[in-house]
C-alpha cells in the first residue's frame, strides 16, 4: 500500500461519498469497513429522502420539550433512556446552548445551504453515471394537523427560503389534489407545504452503485475490518492498526458515523457527536391499490412516509439510548399506528406480518452541524455528524472535505462546518 493513499474509515454514505469524490479528483483511496458489506448501518434503510427543506436541527424549544417528555417512554416520537442521561450531560449542554433563536436560525440556514449544494451534486452524479436507485423528483409534502403550528411554519419560510423557490403553501383541496390518498384524513389537516425541490430514493441502492464506481475506478474497499487504533507520531498520522494489518499512511479520514467519537477519543480528540437511534418499517406494496405518490412528513408526529416503486417505508422516532440495540415492541406498533393515521386505506390492505423493521444510529452533533475537514493532528480529517440529514448532506460534505485535503476554494462557505471548531 502506498503511504500516499488516503485511508477512509467507514463505508456508509459519508465514507463512500468521500471516497468517490476524492477518486474523481485523482486521489488514491482505501475504505475500511467493519461490517461485511458497505452501507449496512445508518445508511441502510433510512427514510430515503434528500430534503434540504427539512434543515432545522433538533434543538428547537418544541423538540427539546418532546425529548424531555419522552424520558423513559417507548411510545413517544422522541424518547430518552434515564440510563443515558449521565453520558449526555456535556453533549446536552452544548445542544441547549445552540438552541437560542439566533443560533437556531443561523444553523438552519447553514444546513439548508449545504443541503441544497449537496442535492445538486447528487443529481450531477446520478446523471453523469446513469445511476438508478428508485429516485423521484416530486418533492416532499409536509402536513400539519394543528393550525397554530401551520401558521408558525408558514411565517418561518422566508427565513429559511429567502426567495421561496420551490415552496408552495397548500390548504384544503390543494392538498388533496397533490396527494389524493390524504382524502381520508382531510378533515384532520390544517394545511401543508410542498417543497418541490426535494427528492427521494433508496439510499442503500445509491451506496451500492457508488461502491461499484469506486472499485471500477481503482479504489479499494476492505470489509470485515476492525480498526484497533490510529497511531500518531509527533502530532502527525503515522499508520492505522487493524485486526488484519498495520497500514502506513499520511492521511486518514474518519467517516464512521456515530462510532467516530470512540475512534477519535483514542487520539485524545473529543468529538461532540452522540448516537440517536431511529427506526424504519418497510412494506411490500406490489399489487396494492391507492398508493401515495409523494414523500410526506407529518410534522405533528415526527414521521416520514416514503413511497418507492413497490414498497412504502415509514421512518421516524428518535431515541437517546446510546448504542442500545434492543427493539421494544412499542416501536413497531408506533410506526404502524403512524401509517394508519396518515393513510388508513393503504394500512387496511397491507399484511403487517411482512413488515421489515430496521434501526440505525444517527450521528448527531451538539450544534446540529456536521464536522468536516482538518483536525489539530496533521493528516487526520473527519466527515461526521450529519445527523438526520445524512443522505441530504453526503455529496456536499464530501466535496468540502476534498476541497480541504487538496487546498481548493470551496463553492460554498465551508467555515460553519469546519471540524476545527471542536477538534
Amino acid at each position: 500500500m502506498s503511504d500516499n493513499q488516503i485511508v477512509i474509515i467507514g463505508g456508509g454514505l459519508q465514507g463512500l461519498a468521500t471516497a468517490f469524490t476524492l477518486l474523481q479528483r485523482g486521489e488514491e483511496v482505501l475504505i475500511l469497513e467493519r461490517d461485511s458489506d458497505v452501507a449496512t448501518s445508518a445508511s441502510f434503510a433510512n427514510a430515503g429522502m434528500l430534503t434540504p427543506s427539512q434543515s432545522s436541527p433538533w434543538n428547537s424549544p418544541d423538540d427539546i420539550l418532546q425529548i424531555l417528555a419522552g424520558i423513559g417512554k417507548k411510545d413517544s416520537p422522541m424518547a430518552m433512556s434515564p440510563l443515558a442521561i449521565p453520558t449526555l450531560f456535556s453533549w446536552g449542554l452544548k445542544f441547549l446552548i445552540n438552541s437560542t433563536p439566533k443560533r437556531f436560525n443561523r444553523i438552519t440556514s447553514n444546513l439548508y445551504t449545504l443541503g441544497s449544494y449537496s442535492k445538486d451534486l447528487t443529481k450531477d452524479v446520478r446523471e453523469k453515471f446513469n445511476l438508478s436507485y428508485e429516485h423521484s423528483e416530486r418533492g416532499t409534502l409536509k402536513i400539519y394537523r394543528n393550525q397554530e403550528n401551520f401558521d408558525k411554519a408558514v411565517k418561518k419560510l422566508s427565513s429559511i427560503f429567502p426567495d421561496n423557490s420551490g415552496v408552495s403553501i397548500l390548504e384544503d383541496e390543494e392538498l388533496i389534489q397533490l396527494e389524493p390518498q390524504l382524502k381520508d384524513i382531510k378533515s384532520k389537516l390544517s394545511g401543508g407545504i410542498h417543497f418541490s425541490n426535494d427528492e427521494i430514493g433508496d439510499a442503500y441502492k445509491f451506496c451500492k452503485q457508488l461502491e461499484d464506481i469506486i472499485r471500477s475506478s481503482g479504489g479499494r474497499i476492505l470489509t470485515n475490518t476492525k480498526i484497533n487504533k490510529i497511531l500518531v507520531d509527533k502530532n502527525k498520522i503515522n499508520c492505522v492498526v487493524t485486526d488484519r494489518a498495520i497500514l502506513q499512511t499520511k492521511r486518514v479520514v474518519v467517516c464512521a458515523g456515530s462510532w467516530s467519537r470512540e475512534l477519535l477519543k483514542k487520539v485524545r480528540l473529543k468529538l461532540p457527536v452522540t448516537p440517536v437511534k431511529g427506526y424504519s418499517l418497510t412494506y411490500d406494496t406490489h399489487g396494492l391499490n391507492n398508493m401515495p405518490k409523494i414523500s410526506l412528513v407529518d410534522e405533528g408526529i415526527h414521521t416520514a412516509v416514503t413511497p418507492f416503486e413497490n414498497r412504502i417505508r415509514i421512518a421516524g422516532t428518535a431515541e437517546f439510548v446510546q448504542f442500545d440495540d434492543s427493539i421494544h415492541p412499542k416501536r413497531e406498533a408506533y410506526l404502524n399506528n403512524m401509517l394508519r393515521t396518515i393513510y388508513p386505506n393503504l394500512f387496511s390492505q397491507i399484511d403487517r406480518t411482512e413488515g421489515k423493521l430496521w434501526h440505525g444510529f444517527r450521528p448527531m452533533s451538539a450544534d446540529g452541524l456536521p464536522f468536516i475537514g482538518k483536525t489539530k493532528i496533521d493528516g487526520l480529517y473527519v466527515n461526521c455528524g450529519q445527523g438526520h440529514l445524512g443522505w441530504t448532506l453526503a455529496m456536499g460534505s464530501a466535496a468540502l472535505l476534498a476541497d480541504q485535503i487538496q487546498g481548493r476554494d470551496s463553492e460554498i462557505d465551508l467555515n460553519p462546518y469546519l471540524a476545527s471548531r471542536s477538534l
